[in-house]
């Protein structure tokens, strides 16, 4: 009786931790988390005034990652699934990103073109409200390709666009936004 009551204990314990654990993974972005980088880009969009020098913002790799994942990629980009950076000195940044291209938008991609996973790697350039991503290393579901060609290839499927896009485009920060800068799992956000 008394071994019974032991094992059944024990057997307790270790559901309540299988469960805690898968909980804590499942639950990789923090809305919390994601409300702080929100709440500051909203700030600093909506200040009108000028200012002599550059303030700054820091944010951690995980705060970030949440922002992304919860917040950006639902209102600007919804066939990111999934995006995780890894943030590195001097502007180096590598991650993973999921992509689903669903609805008649993409019926004209093939289907094995749909569903993807890019690993990559790269520096990112910022200057006055622009940024852009120098890629180094580029993996599609776990293919590695070469960026520039990768690029030639996006440029030929456009067709007869008048004003074709690249991977090395340099594009523009949400309003508010100088520059920005890495560091170790950190990134800044000069204003």
């Amino acid at each position: 009786m008394k071994k019974t009551k032991i094992l059944l204990l024990v057997l307790t314990l270790c559901l309540f931790l299988y469960a805690s654990l898968s909980a804590s993974t499942s639950s990789e972005f923090s809305a919390h988390k994601a409300k702080k980088i929100e709440f500051f880009l909203k700030k600093i969009a909506k200040s009108k005034k000028t200012k002599v020098f550059l303030r700054r913002g820091s944010f951690s790799e995980d705060e970030l990652n949440s922002y992304l994942n919860l917040v950006y990629a639902k209102r600007y980009a919804p066939e990111v699934k999934y995006m995780k950076l890894k943030l590195k000195e001097k502007n180096q940044i590598s991650g993973t990103m999921k992509v689903k291209l669903l609805g008649k938008k993409y019926k004209d991609v093939p289907s094995f073109l749909r569903d993807f996973e890019i690993e990559f790697s790269g520096t990112i350039e910022s200057t006055k409200y622009r940024m852009r991503y120098l890629f180094e290393d580029l993996k599609i579901n776990g293919a590695n390709f070469s960026p520039e060609l990768l690029d030639e290839a996006f440029g030929a499927a456009q067709g007869r666009v008048k004003d074709k896009k690249s991977l090395f485009d340099w594009f523009d920060f949400l309003p508010g936004i100088k520059k920005i800068a890495t560091d170790y799992k950190k990134i800044t956000f000069f204003y």
